[in-house]
Order: structure tokens, then C-alpha cells, then sequence
């Protein structure tokens, strides 16, 4: 028989569930309409939780270089390649690790595609913006945790739960809400793989960088970010491929790749991965430097076609990637009309 006490804490701890919930409820939303909605980065890791269950057969990891150099709608259209551009801006060795470790999760590549600019990285910890495009797009988990904490200061430790929570980010969005904020509204993008295009046209001057034969050392903390990512994959038995997408490169930025030259021949016998610098094939890729150019970091729209022409024959070369034309799963990667 039940007491009027024992009656009267069930009611008060339902109450305290109930608000709880409700609570909870209302948290969401407001997640959901004050959220930040970046199409170079968090929209990427979004999209690819909606990808299909075994449709992503290279996954390409890395920064801007990355997501607007290579379309994986090339890759199809010539080789029926089924690529999906996982990646965010300036992003970091240490959060494409964990792009790598959550899309595991997911898909079960048969190659992985890394661009290496970021090698060039020399802070230990990650600004704001570059924390945010690279993490709030992630499913709540130890590891979305464990990335935010490893893109903070020693000093920043302690706001990793309120990152975590991602609403103290952003909670100062409210004069920027438009109609879209408040609809599922899904990304402008949605059938790009994580593609994101540039159309400007920017005349440069070609880069002459062949002779830099010194040496600028890779920061410590990028480097064991970045054999942190080559273990993984081979634990996964997931073969690497290293580009270095055409840009402007500074002397500087060649200083540090010949570290990680001598960084990859060090590990070869570990972790025996494949690098291709495009800066070195600008004549082979046929690109033009007063037209095929959006800007001094990414290729535009034509740029684009010919280096990812290339690419997708070389991959159809050298990596067993099944042709995924004839295949109606596959359909989704034709959306790509910009």
C-alpha cells in the first residue's frame, strides 16, 4: 500500500522529469534555430551522416583546399568514383583526425584522400571560428568531447563543455535569424559531397617555389596529429593518398613540406603512403594562372574540372575503386549542378 508521502515524491519527481524534458525540448530547439550554419565545415559533416550506408568509397579529408578543389562529381562523371568531401575551413591535423575517426563510424572507405596544407599549421590550438566549423557539425559523443579539447588552450580547458553544448556559442545570434534559421532549411549544397564551389576568376602570378631547399620544421603537435591519422586508417586497412591541391604557395609553406618529405620517408616503412604534389604538375594539369585561379588558395570552376580529371584517372589507376555509374544507389552523386 502506498503511503501519502511515498505518493507525494512521485508526483514531485514526476514534476521534476516533466520540466527536465520540457527543458530539454526547448534547448533543442533553440539549438536548432540559433545554430550556426556554415557551408565550410559544419554543413559537411551534417550531409554526411545523410549519406547512404556504403556510398562513400574515398573519403577526402582537409581543409578548403580540399572541399572546393576536388568534386566528387568529376570523379563520377569520369570514373564512377563515389568520393565525399569530408572537411572544414583551415581545418587542423587534429580535427581531420577526428573527421576520420567519426566517419568510420559511418562508412567504410577503401581509400582516404588527405590534402596536406594544413601541415603548415603553426599554432597548438585552434581560433574560434576554425574550432567551430571544424566540431559543431559532429553527432554528440566522447569523441565530438575530445576534438573540442583538443582544438583549446591549456587556458581554454574549461569552456570545453560549454562548446560541447554549442548554445553559449551562439546564444548572441538573434539579430542575425533570418526566415531560414526557423525551417529545416537544408543545405544550399546538400547534393555537392561536400563540394563547395568558387566561380570568381583571379589573374595570378605563377609561383617559384622548386629551388626552397631548406627546411622549416612541422609543428609537434601537427605531426602527432597527423601520424595519429595515418595509424588509424591502416588500422582500418584503409590505404592514404597525400595531395597538395594547387595554390599560390609562399617560400615558406615549401620549407615545411620539405619536412613533411623527409617526415613520410622516415614513416614509409610503417605507413607507406603516396604523396602528390600538384605544385609540382602545373604544366601536366595544363592550369592556366590568369583563369583557372578563384583566388591565391583555391582553383575556380574550370580549374577545378582539370585537376579532378586528372585525379580521378589516376585514382581509377592505381587504388581498386569500383565503377559506381550503373549503380541506382549511386544517383545522388549527379546532383551536382551549379
Amino acid at each position: 500500500m502506498q503511503t501519502e508521502g511515498s505518493t507525494a515524491l512521485k508526483k514531485a519527481l514526476g514534476k521534476i522529469l516533466g520540466f527536465f524534458l520540457i527543458l530539454g525540448i526547448i534547448l533543442t530547439q533553440l539549438n536548432r534555430i540559433f545554430s550556426f550554419k556554415y557551408e565550410d565545415g559544419i554543413r559537411q559533416m551534417e550531409q554526411f551522416y545523410r549519406q547512404e550506408k556504403g556510398t562513400v568509397d574515398v573519403l577526402v579529408l582537409g581543409s578548403s583546399h580540399a572541399f572546393v578543389d576536388i568534386d566528387p562529381a568529376v570523379l563520377y562523371e569520369r570514373q564512377g568514383i563515389a568520393a565525399y568531401d569530408l572537411c572544414a575551413s583551415m581545418q587542423s591535423t587534429w580535427h581531420t583526425y577526428y573527421d576520420l575517426k567519426e566517419a568510420l563510424k559511418y562508412q567504410k572507405p577503401k581509400l582516404v584522400v588527405m590534402d596536406v596544407f594544413r601541415i603548415v599549421e603553426n599554432f597548438n590550438y585552434s581560433k574560434e571560428s576554425k574550432l567551430i566549423k571544424s566540431v559543431y557539425g559532429m553527432r554528440p559523443s566522447r569523441d565530438k568531447l575530445e576534438a573540442i579539447r583538443a582544438g583549446l588552450s591549456e587556458e581554454e580547458q574549461a569552456s570545453a563543455y560549454l562548446y560541447f553544448l554549442e548554445f553559449p556559442s551562439y546564444h548572441s545570434r538573434y539579430t542575425d535569424l533570418t526566415e531560414e534559421d526557423f525551417t529545416d532549411h537544408p543545405s544550399k549544397l546538400a547534393g555537392y559531397k561536400g563540394y563547395y564551389p568558387a566561380t570568381e576568376v583571379t589573374e595570378l602570378k605563377r609561383p617559384r617555389v622548386e629551388d626552397i631547399s631548406e627546411r622549416y620544421p612541422i609543428e609537434e603537435k601537427t605531426k602527432e596529429y597527423f601520424i595519429r591519422i595515418l595509424k588509424l586508417a591502416k588500422e582500418n586497412n584503409i590505404p592514404v593518398l597525400l595531395i597538395n591541391a594547387p595554390y599560390r604557395m609562399s617560400e615558406d609553406d615549401k620549407r615545411v613540406y620539405n619536412s613533411l618529405e623527409d617526415l613520410l620517408e622516415e614513416l614509409s616503412a610503417e605507413y607507406p603512403t603516396v604523396y602528390v604534389d600538384f605544385n609540382r604538375m602545373y604544366d601536366e594539369l595544363g592550369l592556366d594562372f590568369e583563369v583557372d585561379f578563384a583566388d591565391e588558395d583555391h582553383l575556380n570552376r574550370t580549374g577545378v574540372q582539370k585537376l579532378d580529371s586528372y585525379l580521378a584517372d589516376y585514382l581509377a589507376a592505381h587504388y581498386e575503386l569500383p565503377d559506381r555509374r550503373e549503380d541506382a544507389r549511386f544517383a545522388s552523386y549527379l546532383c551536382n549542378q551549379f
